[in-house]
């Protein structure tokens, strides 16, 4: 028997709680985010479905009910517009909960510090661990500190120190949210009618703007799964298929997450530095020793040059490339994800498969 067959009780059923899809989705992007989130959220209810000694129980929105197939259907719990979150922590106590949320405006470290007091037990990383990888600047402080290869930086909470950076610096610049998600609000700056433009019509953040030089690169991200002690497992190697727009007018381009490709082996992205797998698996582990707190799956965002690979930011939670493996691989991630935070123990065969993916090609 599996060392989960122990798992007994009120610890046999796992809430799965999307932050989009159980809310209203009001807005464009908003739909955009639910398309995405139910993807990851209905992967991971098959993963625990396949567990004959788990319940799962996935909240979803009613607009999102249709998306179901019939078996998924006995798993689900359905909220009305405003609901989900108060379900969320009504159900959550002394259970299993599976988190997945945006870092946007402190959204997933805020739902985490309250299920956390309701009395649910996150297959995933802690508050403070959550809240440290939301905020990009602290972020950015903490890794640097830690010995972790970092792209320069500044915080900018004023239009003076944006300039200065761009004096220094040069162009082009990259300038984004210190708290975000997707690359949104990320903004590519090419010259100073640019600037001028971005400072005309954008006021600064008041939780702050992040200014770094723009880095050419191949934009990468590591899968990679903690265990309860703090141990690093690479997962998978994947390739970040990210679109600019154009820039007319002196209108500075924008950065969007269009999709990716997972399961990346050494060949594929040799010309960018040839980081080798094993470091990868190094840095993984250095990047868990320096945020305390950090569990159950974990993307690094980086970009690999011939100069060596530079962190750009930390998501605490199931990510889409993690989300494909989860329907692809022959191992189960719910399972690996139950035993590196429950047991401390990390899979010992966790080969991934190679898939080419787009976000518009996620179906709900």
């Amino acid at each position: 028997m599996s060392i989960l067959g122990n798992v007994s009780g009120s610890h046999r059923q796992v809430i799965i709680y999307e932050h989009f899809s159980s809310g209203e989705a009001k807005g464009k992007n908003d739909r955009s985010f639910a398309r995405e989130g139910l993807f990851m959220a209905r992967t991971m209810l098959s993963c625990f479905s396949r567990l004959n000694y788990i319940k799962p129980l996935l909240i979803l929105n009613e607009r999102f009910s249709f998306a179901l197939d019939p078996t998924e259907r006995q798993n689900q719990y359905i909220v009305h517009n405003g609901e989900g979150e108060s379900v969320l922590f009504e159900l959550c106590g002394n259970k299993l909960v599976v988190l997945i949320a945006p870092e946007t405006q402190g959204i997933s470290a805020r739902l985490a510090l309250k299920v956390t007091q309701a009395g649910g037990i996150i297959l995933g990383s802690a508050p403070g661990a959550v809240e440290a990888a939301s905020d990009k600047a602290r972020l950015l402080e903490l890794l640097a500190d830690k010995g972790v290869p970092c792209s320069p930086f500044a915080v900018a909470y004023d239009q003076t120190t944006i300039k200065e950076a761009a004096l220094s610096w040069g162009f082009p610049l990259v300038v984004k949210p210190s708290c975000g998600t997707r690359g949104e609000g990320s903004n590519l700056l090419n010259n100073k009618i640019e600037l001028d433009e971005f400072l005309t019509s954008n006021k600064a953040d008041p939780r702050g703007l992040i200014i770094q030089p723009f880095i050419k690169g191949f934009p990468a991200s590591l899968s990679i799964l903690a265990s309860r002690s703090g141990k690093a497992h690479l997962v998978s190697v994947n390739e970040q298929k990210i679109a600019l727009s154009e820039s007319d007018d002196g209108k500075p381009a924008s950065f969007k997450y269009i999709g990716g490709k997972t399961g990346l082996s050494e060949e594929d992205y040799t010309a960018y530095g040839g980081t080798s797998l094993e470091y990868l698996q190094g840095l993984s582990q250095t990047v868990v020793d320096a945020i305390q707190g950090l569990m159950g799956y974990v993307g690094i965002d980086l970009i690999m040059t011939t100069k060596g690979s530079q962190v750009l930011e930390i998501n605490p939670r199931i990510t889409t490339p993690l989300a494909f493996l989860g329907k692809f691989a022959t191992w189960n991630i719910a399972k690996a994800l139950m035993e590196a935070c429950l047991f401390d123990k990390l899979p010992s065969d966790s080969a991934v498969p190679k898939i080419d993916y787009t976000v518009e090609g996620l179906s709900c």
